[in-house]
């Protein structure tokens, strides 16, 4: 995206909007269709009819059954089109898997206040090979508690789904990753985000949040400059998918909450024991220069949220 560039809601300027919007959506690698593309665009979505004309004049834009790429990212259409219909053909498997692990982390830790679904899924481009990603939501001073025992949850579901097969399946060890925390906020860090910018908005424009929907709806709430990149997240409803439940483990996470100490000695614990199960997976999956590139790419866009960039 250019620097410092501002959307508008001004119609005139509908390339120069769309234009930007694609930049962002071809740094995570993918092309969008028209509808996703009206809906999403910077400065607030249009309607596709309005955006299909404008982009016909111009010869900014390359076109594929209905899909849309900047000149440089042709390759991108194909691939789009390929994960779309990938997605549809597994009719919603990756979506009920999302919300039992997003139950079950809300019922095993009260410290999680949102598991918001993000990544190839909330986009539209899952396929087999991909994660099931999430942006967590949490109380102060337990992100570490919180995302470890995400991270035991996951291998838990890995264990689950140990037989499972399929084109671009990683696996360490014979499991497969089948969930990813990307990132771990604490509400002190959401009163407002100190970073603000297009990216960091458009990763919150992704979020669907499958527990604590009240929680997200209360972030974009305190973080009124999103209005300025995407005001179709101002005044969006969002609902409960899954229900927490009460469990033994939620209980003792309680009662350790009320002893501050405890509590903080336990942050620490779960922070080294996470640092080295995450350096163990990075080690492993960064193999190869692509998957290295990758997780370079989501460092970046991710800072300062990203786990461990604390």
């Amino acid at each position: 995206m250019r620097e410092n560039a501002k959307p508008t809601g001004d119609d005139a300027n509908l390339a120069s909007r769309t234009e930007d919007t694609l930049e962002l959506m071809h740094d995570w690698g993918y092309a969008p269709g028209l509808p996703v593309l009206s809906a999403e665009l910077l400065g607030g979505s249009v309607s596709i009819s309005a955006l299909e004309r404008s982009l016909l004049s111009s010869s900014r834009f390359r076109f594929q059954d209905g899909y849309v790429a900047l000149p440089g990212y042709e390759s991108l259409l194909e691939k789009s089109k390929y994960r779309a219909a990938t997605h549809r053909a597994l009719n919603g498997q990756a979506r009920g898997v999302a919300e039992r692990f997003a139950r079950d982390l809300a019922s095993l830790c009260p410290y999680v206040q949102c598991v918001a679904l993000s990544g190839s899924i909330a986009s539209g481009g899952y396929d087999l090979g991909d994660d099931i990603d999430f942006d967590l939501f949490v109380r102060p001073g337990t992100k570490y508690i919180s995302y470890l025992v995400s991270i035991l949850l996951g291998l838990r579901y890995s264990w689950q789904y140990r037989k499972a097969e399929g084109p671009g399946l990683r696996k360490i060890a014979g499991f497969p990753k089948v969930t990813c925390v990307n990132v771990v906020w604490t509400q002190d860090q959401t009163k407002p985000f100190v970073r603000q910018d297009a990216s960091m908005a458009f990763e919150l424009l992704h979020c669907q949040p499958l527990v604590g929907a009240s929680v997200f709806s209360r972030v974009v709430e305190d973080n009124g400059w999103l209005e300025t990149y995407f005001p179709q997240l101002i005044g969006r409803v969002h609902a409960d998918t899954v229900q927490r439940s009460d469990s033994w483990l939620s209980r003792v996470f309680a009662r350790i909450e009320r002893q501050p100490n405890v509590l903080e000695f336990l942050e620490r614990i779960s922070r080294a024991t996470a640092w080295i199960i995450y350096t163990f997976a990075q080690t492993r999956w960064g193999r190869s220069p692509t998957t290295r590139a990758r997780m370079e790419f989501l460092k970046r866009v991710k800072y300062p949220y990203e786990v461990f960039q604390d």
